[in-house]
Order: structure tokens, then sequence, then C-alpha cells
């Protein structure tokens, strides 16, 4: 069956083959499942986020040394939201109770200092590098822990116009990218709603943005009359949490993943926006988009490679660690000779197409590398 019938050519593509050799592994304590990954704009940097840890920026020179961010109140857990500006200038972080900071994205940050094995094993690297000094608070710190107004996500537009936060509150707050002033405040959900907002991502032509609620069910909202247009539902993700969303380059395809209770219940929900019908895919958790649109790459137990004609051109298995080579900490175990499964859960493509970065809900970062033919 044709999995991607909504997933429309627009020109032709030669096929991806493969890995081009076996996948650069990074192992590190300090991450319990990546739940993001973003290259920069030039390629040269690697953000990852991984579940209660510092979120890093791995250098794609080498992999070997890193950037990080010192929290702005000590208990503060992990940022829970990213994003490089699309000219690669500056760099936004959603920090929950910390509010909403934007950052120089050339600042080289002090060195941390750790021993080399600490480095290695929590961190993964050789050097780690701490971002300390925001360019522009937006929302600043709440030392009381107020849920209702923490940050949990920043988006920049893909025109570099605005900045996206999204609220704990039930609003969207719209941002000038150039002032950073408030330009427009979004109430998207009530106050203790129970279905509250989980993702959001703004349409490739900056006009629109879609956020998903923890009931499966997708709101679209024109940025221009700032009201909610339309509000769609697959059945396929019906009552799961909406964990991420993804536009293709030409904002025909949107792809929802839905969350499941384990890392294989996930479910992909492939979107035609523009007559909103869907598709979707079981058991895989994340999905990335190259950026010239040309390669889908969709994420559980394995990686499924499609073209736009939505022909799957590949499939990339992942290998799995045994327990104790992804937990050092565990290798005294008896159970530290069992196998734990990848189980794909972040996807991103570096902007020449020719490197995948994969996380794994065990905790590893693959770097693998494409080939065309």
């Amino acid at each position: 069956m044709k999995l991607l019938t909504t997933f429309l050519a627009f020109c032709a593509v030669s096929t991806w083959a493969q890995a081009t050799s076996a996948p650069l592994v990074i192992k590190s304590e300090g991450c319990v499942g990546v739940v993001f990954l973003q290259f920069s704009p030039d390629g040269t940097e690697l953000a990852r986020e991984c579940g209660f840890a510092p979120i890093q920026l791995f250098d794609t020179a080498t992999y070997r040394k890193s950037r990080t961010f010192r929290p702005e109140i000590d208990y503060t857990p992990e940022l829970t939201g990213f994003d490089y500006s699309p000219d690669g200038k500056t760099m936004a972080t959603a920090r929950n109770h910390s509010g909403a900071l934007i950052w120089k994205a050339d600042d080289p940050g002090k060195p941390v200092p750790h021993d080399g094995q600490t480095l290695k094993s929590f961190y993964g690297v050789d050097e780690v590098y701490a971002l300390d000094k925001p360019l522009h608070v937006l929302q600043g710190p709440n030392p009381r822990g107020d849920d209702f107004a923490s940050v949990l996500s920043i988006n920049y537009s893909p025109d570099g116009k605005l900045l996206l936060t999204k609220h704990q509150s039930g609003q969207v707050k719209i941002w000038n990218a150039f002032t950073w002033e408030l330009q427009s405040e979004l109430t998207v959900s009530e106050k203790g709603n129970k279905a509250l907002f989980s993702s959001l991502a703004i349409a490739p032509d900056s006009k629109s943005f879609v956020i998903g609620d923890q009931n499966g069910l997708l709101h679209i909202w024109s940025i221009e009359s700032k009201s909610e247009i339309r509000a769609v539902r697959s059945l396929d993700g019906s009552g799961k949490i909406v964990a991420n969303l993804v536009f293709s380059p030409d904002g025909k395809t949107l792809v929802a993943i839905h969350q499941g209770k384990r890392f294989n219940d996930g479910v992909a929900v492939l979107w035609n926006t523009t007559g909103w019908s869907a598709h979707s895919m079981s058991g895989y958790s994340s999905a990335a988009f190259s950026r010239d649109g040309q390669l889908l790459a969709v994420g559980g137990p394995d990686i499924r490679l499609f073209d736009p004609s939505g022909k799957e051109v590949n499939a990339i298995n992942i290998p799995a660690f045994t327990r104790g080579e992804v937990l050092p900490g565990s290798a005294g175990r008896p159970d530290a000779g069992e196998k734990i499964p990848c189980g794909v859960s972040a996807l991103a493509f570096s902007p020449d197409g020719a490197t995948l970065a994969v996380g794994c809900f065990e905790g590893t970062l693959r770097i693998v590398g494409l080939s065309s033919h």
C-alpha cells in the first residue's frame, strides 16, 4: 500500500541510497533520551535536547566539543524549547520558569571546568563551553515556579521576521524578531483547560501556525487575522498527544507525531495541507524533511526514507547497544548484556542533506552519512 499518497511530487529526484559508513555514535550519561535535534543554518553545529539534561550544541567538525546554557534558576529543569534564527545570527531558548531568552549565535561561551573523564561520560565530548550572557530577555525568570507563567516552546518564523512563544497559560505570544517587541498575544486555550497544547509549528510562508493538543487535535491559526481558522483530527492519532509537528519546505505536507506510552506506540500522521486529508504510519515517533524537500525521514524501530512522490527509497537499521554500553553505571548489573533498541525519537538533516542526525530513546546520538545515486 502506498503510505504517502498525499506527499505530492514536484520534481524528479535521484534515489537516495543508504548510510555511507558506520554511524558516529555519541554516548553520554547526561542524556536520558533525545527529544529534539536541529542543525544550525550553516551546518556547523547540531543542537541536541535530552530529557532532564542541559541542551548541547555540538561542533559538527569533529563532534568532540560543544556549548551549553547555564541555568537562570538552580532548580529549573531542562530547556523546553530551542531554535536557531533562519539567518543563523541568533538562538532562542524557552526555559520554563526561567522565561524566554535570545542569544548571539557566535558567542563562544566560557570553558566548563571539569576533568576530561567527566566531560566524556556526562556530555560525551572533550570540551564544553557555557553561555551565560543572553542578548535579550523576552520574558524574565519566575522564581515562584508558577506553572502558568512557564514558557514551553519558542519558534522563529521561516522568514525570520517573527518569534512565537507558547506558554503554559494557554497563550501564544508573537514577537518582532528585529525590535523584540511584543506584537500580539493570542489565547489559544483557556487557563486550566485539560486539552493543553503540546506542540507548535509555523508554516513555511510564515502566515499561519499549527498547534497540536494533548487529545490529538490540530488547530490551524492565521497570524494575520489572529484567529483559529480550522481544526482537524486524524482517527489514527485520536487521543494521543501531538508531540511534534514538521512542515515540508513547500508547506504541502505536515507530519504530526502522536506520542504513545512506549517508544514503539507512536503514530506519524501525514497531512495534505491543501485538503487536510491524512495517512498514517503506526509505530513511528519522529520525522524530518531535508532542506530541499527531496527527502522525508520517518523514525521508529528503524528509519524509512521517502522521496516527494511518496516512494520509499530506503530503510536504515540502527544497531542496538547493550544496557552496559549505553549506561556505563550499569556495567555490573545482571542485565548489563541486555540489548536496548534505539527507538528513533528525533531526526534532523544537515543543510546539505548529506548527514542525518538520529536521536534515540535510550540516549545515544547517531550521526549517519547519506549518499545518493
